[in-house]
C-alpha cells in the first residue's frame, strides 16, 4: 500500500514539474478545488477559501488569472467575489460575476447550465471592466425591461476624481444579443470642495434610486451646501424599446427650503 501511495505522488510531482495546470486539476496547493456548480452555492465556498483556490475558481471561469489574483489579494473588510445567476426571457441560463477592486470592478457575463455544470460549464461570454476608484461599487439585480428579466444596476462607478472633486454614477448593463450593453448613466454622487470667503464651500449632490411596479426607477437627488439640504428634486427613468435604452424624465422639484 505504501508503495502505492509514493507512485501516486511521484505521478503527482511529475505533472506538476510538467503541466502545473494538471496537478491542479486535482489540488490547489493541498486544498480541494470548489467544483463548478449553482452559482449561489459557488459564492458561498468563495467566502471560506483562500487566494489560491478563489484564483483557480475564477480562472477555469474565464476570469484572466492576473486579475483572478490582484481581486483575491486586494479584497477589503466587507467585500466579496459576487456570482448570480441573472433571468432573461431565453432558455439559455445567464449569470454575472462581479469583482470589486480598490482601482476597477470587472463585470463578467457568465453562461452555462445550471442544472448541469458539467455538461455545460458556466464560462465568461462577455465582460466590462468599470473604474471603482475609491472601492465602493455595488451590483444589483432589479426588473426593469420585463418582469421576467433582470437588469444590472451598478452604483458608485468612479467617473471624474481630483482636487476638491469627486463624481460618481450610477450604470445600468441588460443583457442584449448575448452582451453587456450599457443602457442607462446617471450622476449618483458629487462631492465639490471650492475655496470661499472666509470658509470652503462643500457642495453634496446625492441620488437614490427606487423601482416602482411599473418597473420604472424613480431617482431622487438631493443638494446640500456646507451640510445645509438646498434643493430636492425627482424624475423617472422608463425603457425605450426604440431606442434600446433607459429615457429619463425631467427633474421636477420635491422640496424647495425657504421658498
Amino acid at each position: 500500500m505504501l508503495k502505492k501511495i509514493l507512485t501516486a505522488c511521484s505521478i503527482c510531482l511529475a505533472l506538476s514539474a510538467i503541466c502545473p495546470l494538471a496537478a491542479r486539476d486535482v489540488r490547489v496547493c493541498g486544498r480541494d478545488q470548489i467544483a463548478m456548480g449553482k452559482l449561489d452555492e459557488m459564492e458561498n465556498l468563495l467566502s471560506g477559501a483562500d487566494e489560491e483556490q478563489k484564483v483557480d475558481l475564477l480562472t477555469r471561469l474565464g476570469v484572466d488569472p492576473a486579475i483572478g489574483k490582484m481581486v483575491a489579494e486586494e479584497l477589503l473588510p466587507g467585500q466579496k467575489i459576487e456570482l448570480q445567476p441573472i433571468r432573461v426571457q431565453q432558455e439559455m441560463h445567464y449569470g454575472v460575476a462581479f469583482l470589486p477592486s480598490s482601482r476597477d470592478c470587472y463585470l463578467y457575463l457568465l453562461q452555462g447550465a445550471a442544472d448541469n455544470p458539467g455538461k455545460m460549464p458556466w464560462h465568461v461570454i462577455d465582460k466590462q471592466v468599470l473604474n471603482c476608484w475609491n472601492g465602493a461599487g455595488v451590483v444589483e439585480l432589479m426588473a426593469l425591461r420585463h418582469p421576467d428579466a433582470d437588469d444590472l444596476v451598478i452604483h458608485h462607478v468612479n467617473y471624474n476624481h481630483g482636487s476638491g472633486v469627486v463624481e460618481d454614477q450610477t450604470q445600468v448593463f441588460s443583457i442584449l444579443n448575448g452582451k453587456l450593453v450599457r443602457t442607462m448613466v446617471t450622476q449618483d454622487c458629487l462631492l465639490e470642495e471650492t475655496l470661499g470667503s472666509p470658509t470652503e464651500i462643500q457642495t453634496e449632490h446625492r441620488s437614490t434610486f427606487l423601482r416602482f411596479p411599473d418597473r420604472s426607477l424613480e431617482e431622487t437627488r438631493t443638494i446640500a451646501v456646507n451640510d445645509k439640504l438646498e434643493k430636492v428634486e425627482r424624475r423617472y427613468w422608463h425603457w425605450s424599446g426604440q431606442k434600446l435604452r433607459f429615457t429619463p424624465s425631467r427633474f421636477m422639484p420635491v422640496v424647495v427650503p425657504n421658498s
